[in-house]
């Protein structure tokens, strides 16, 4: 069973995306490769199993459909209120201030997110809610942290 690591992950996802015809997009960046590494690598390896992949791709395959959904003009890139959206559509519930961090952060030119941007920010906040939850032993929603593991948090 052979594991693929972030550049491998780029080169096979690009490969398959140049295919499409129905979406706009220059493929993903390696940083968004190590993202979907980081949220899905259950051995701590670096790198994604069979099975891990397919889970990375059933959700970058539900992460188009809500992208194609919102990009109602098919411009190739949505806007912060369509972002606002996708963002409710993805199951994420966000107050507004996360919210326009978030479309800062993300957008490329002119304010436009586009798909690459799109589902690194939804596997990013996957993996913030998840490493939010398992820091939250009380489940009240509320965590402390030292420098040290909160460093660990933000840079995984």
């Amino acid at each position: 069973d052979s594991e693929i690591t972030a550049n491998a992950l780029k080169m096979l996802l690009n490969e398959a995306f140049s295919k499409r015809t129905d979406i706009k997009f220059d493929g993903f960046n390696i940083n968004t490769c190590r993202e979907m590494i980081s949220l899905l690598d259950s051995n701590g390896m670096g790198t994604l199993g069979a099975v891990e992949f397919k889970m990375l791709w059933l959700k970058i395959q539900k992460y188009l459909e809500i992208y194609q959904e919102i990009d109602y003009n098919h411009s190739g890139t949505i806007d912060a209120h369509e972002m606002r959206t996708a963002l409710r559509k993805a199951g994420f519930t966000l107050n507004s201030q996360v919210q326009q961090t978030i479309a800062l952060r993300y957008a490329c030119s002119k304010l436009g997110i586009n798909f690459d941007s799109f589902v690194a920010c939804m596997i990013r906040l996957e993996t913030l809610f998840k490493l939010f939850s398992l820091l939250d032993k009380d489940k009240d929603g509320m965590v402390q942290l030292s420098l040290a593991e909160w460093l660990c948090c933000v840079l995984v």
